[in-house]
């Protein structure tokens, strides 16, 4: 028989705490909550012992199930191997390690399953526990009828035991008739559990575990046409909620004290998304990737329900077999699909990439790492999420483009009426000097290249006649978006040179807050502005509280030019420091695909768009304003048509 490849005994503890490491706060619960939900259970119930609370003031907390349970040899199975549960081990299936791998380092004292099942209704009981450097089954000592001493078990019939404070089969609720019960033991016989996992990093509370499993499950699953019910019990000293305490279990503990059992109930995170009719979705790559989103209007709450929710405001999440990875809140996130600052704070978005699976294993798909905390794509790669946003923005929903532009026509009476012509000029200017470097996609086009990652918008002339016989008028048509490339001889795409200048970005000022404040400027690509007529790709915000800014403002109103109005005064500063911000943005976009040398073996280095993104980015555009002698030049020189010369302003 060949040589099989196995794990050593002694392995098993590194393996299973580096699988801990890799995971996340609350990986246990998920864990413990799947592998209930993959047994038809119609309520997974995370309880505290109340037998152990009662005599010996222990608060463990336990995790139970009416599913179809485990036999005596399938608790053995699904504890003791490391890469196996009795179930289908596979790339988008079990990976076999998970409840152990996350629950068996911070409860060295032992885990307690009891399970019933049709075949055994008096239920079967094992207890796992580390010793040494290895997790081993607690052993009893077993006796007949006659009190003969039969041998040693790792199996037992649930049993009264006062040194735990307990009698085991009691643990079993009367909604269980078969069904699953984990009891975690922690450290010691005295610790206590009900919070979680008490690795000082981790933090885990009730509160955190609720708000974990809510922002997890996507959607609860359905039983019988009702949903899967999920609860989890809190705890809190008699006499300190306002909650009427009839509705609540009161324990009385050993040392006397009473605490209140509150059950917190879980929905997942769907639940928590507000009916609206302002959803959609999109495709956003060429594998199958959709992104479904939702909009809540004004004057409805975002976020509906309470502080049981993940973080009580909308989020971006890639939905993975149901469950949700990734999620995320940040302006970042948001601006990789075009839903500006505007209204991030009401739109959700679920990316349901398809999954790869070994009975495929040739198509494109994501996966989860061993510890179930990330996912990855086939091969090991990142998230495309540069992809996938870039796909949403140039598809981007009519309703929420009619949104967004409500939202500004609304504000559009506090906005520079000049700033169209103003960068109009610039864009002008500009244009001239790089018109060479700009290949875009065109069907009649002769030159092959691949997408550069960039795109410019252009306007088609047109003509409307103006009655039969009449001469028509020029006129502007509908807008085209068109990739920009760069050349390659093996490229896919056919391109030619291309002017257009509606690629070019637009710049306004706002308000940074938290830690964006500290910069000058960002850039984000995937907005659009229309400014007379013209639609811009990409808008160069520019901190307008940042104190070199005020300063600025401050200097040429009160010192150079103190007697026009200061309102005119700070229009001209910040359009020229605009016309800047939008000039180092266009210059490092055009960077895109140059050839900038070659290796020692010949090869081409050019830049890329990572290259261009670095670039771009809050560090580089703050640091590219700073300092800049030439536009203190122009504002003097600009500002002197306007206001008089510096040395006749007084």
């Amino acid at each position: 028989m060949a040589r099989q490849v196995h794990v050593p005994a002694d392995a098993v503890k590194n393996l299973i705490r580096q699988a801990y490491e890799a995971g996340g706060p609350y990986q246990w619960a998920r864990e413990a909550w799947r592998n209930s939900e993959e047994s038809d259970a119609s309520m997974i119930h995370f309880g505290i012992e109340e037998q152990a609370a009662r005599s010996k003031g222990v608060l463990r907390r336990t995790i139970m199930d009416n599913g179809s349970g485990m036999l005596p040899d399938d608790l053995l199975v699904f504890l003791s191997s490391f890469g196996g549960g009795g179930k289908p081990i596979g790339v988008d299936g079990n990976f076999g390690q998970g409840f152990k791998s996350s629950v068996l380092p911070w409860n060295p004292y032992g885990v307690v399953v009891i399970s019933y099942t049709e075949e055994t209704p008096d239920g079967a009981m094992v207890w796992i526990q580390r010793e040494g450097n290895s997790y081993t089954f607690k052993e009893w000592d077993v006796q007949d009828e006659d009190g003969m001493y039969l041998g040693r078990e790792d199996v037992m019939l649930p049993y009264a035991d006062p040194e735990h404070g307990c009698h085991w089969g009691k643990i079993r609720p009367d909604w269980m008739t078969t069904g699953t019960i984990m009891v975690l033991l922690g450290a010691s016989a005295e610790s206590d559990t009900w919070q979680g996992d008490p690795e000082p990093s981790r933090r885990e509370t009730v509160d955190g575990l609720v708000r974990y499993l809510n922002g997890r499950i996507i959607e609860v699953p359905h039983r019988q046409g009702k949903p899967l019910e999920t609860t989890v019990v809190d705890l809190y000293r008699k006499g300190e909620s306002h909650r009427r305490e009839t509705k609540d279990k009161t324990v009385e503990l050993a040392d006397g004290t009473s605490m209140v059992w509150r059950p917190r109930r879980v929905h997942g995170l769907r639940h928590y998304i507000p009916e609206t009719l302002l959803t959609g979705t999109v495709q956003v790559d060429d594998h199958g990737t959709v992104a479904e989103w939702f909009y809540v209007p004004a004057p409805d709450d975002p976020v509906k329900g309470t502080n049981d929710y993940i973080a009580q405001r909308p989020v971006v999440v890639v939905d993975y077999q149901g469950e949700a990875y990734h999620a995320d809140h940040t302006k970042h996130r948001y601006r990789q699909f075009g839903i500006t600052d505007e209204i991030l704070g009401r739109t959700w978005v679920i990316l349901r990439p398809p999954v790869f699976s070994d009975s495929r294993p040739t198509r494109w798909g994501v996966l989860t790492q061993a510890s179930r905390h990330i996912l990855i794509t086939k091969g090991g790669g990142e998230l495309p999420w540069e992809e996938w946003g870039d796909r949403f923005f140039s598809e981007f929903p009519e309703p929420l483009k009619k949104v967004l532009n409500d939202i500004r026509s609304e504000a559009g009476a506090r906005a520079d009426g000049s700033m169209g012509k103003n960068i109009t000029r610039i864009l002008d200017r500009l244009n001239s000097r790089f018109k060479a470097s700009r290949l875009t996609t065109s069907a009649a086009g002769r030159i092959l290249g691949v997408p550069a990652g960039t795109a410019v918008v252009e306007r088609r002339e047109g003509t409307s006649s103006k009655g039969s016989g009449g001469k028509g008028s020029v006129g502007r048509g509908p807008s085209v978006e068109r990739q920009v490339l760069q050349p390659a001889r093996g490229g896919s795409l056919a391109g030619a040179p291309n002017t257009a200048r509606g690629g070019y970005p637009a710049f306004a000022w706002d308000r940074f807050v938290g830690t964006e404040a500290k910069y000058l400027a960002r850039y984000v690509q995937n907005e659009t502005r229309e400014i007379d007529g013209v639609e811009h790709r990409g808008v160069v915000y520019l901190n307008v509280d940042h104190p070199v800014f005020q300063q600025e403002f401050s200097y040429w109103a009160n010192e150079v030019w103190p007697k026009p109005d200061s309102t005119q005064v700070r229009g001209l500063v910040q359009r020229v420091y605009g016309e800047e911000a939008v000039a180092h943005v266009v210059h490092a976009q055009n960077l895109n695909g140059t050839l900038v040398g070659r290796t020692e073996s010949g090869e081409p280095i050019a830049i890329g768009k990572s290259d261009v993104s670095a670039l771009l980015s809050h560090e580089a555009l703050s640091a590219a304003l700073l300092g800049l002698v030439n536009v203190e030049q122009r504002i003097l020189t600009q500002g002197g048509g306007l206001f008089g010369g510096k040395a006749n302003a007084r």
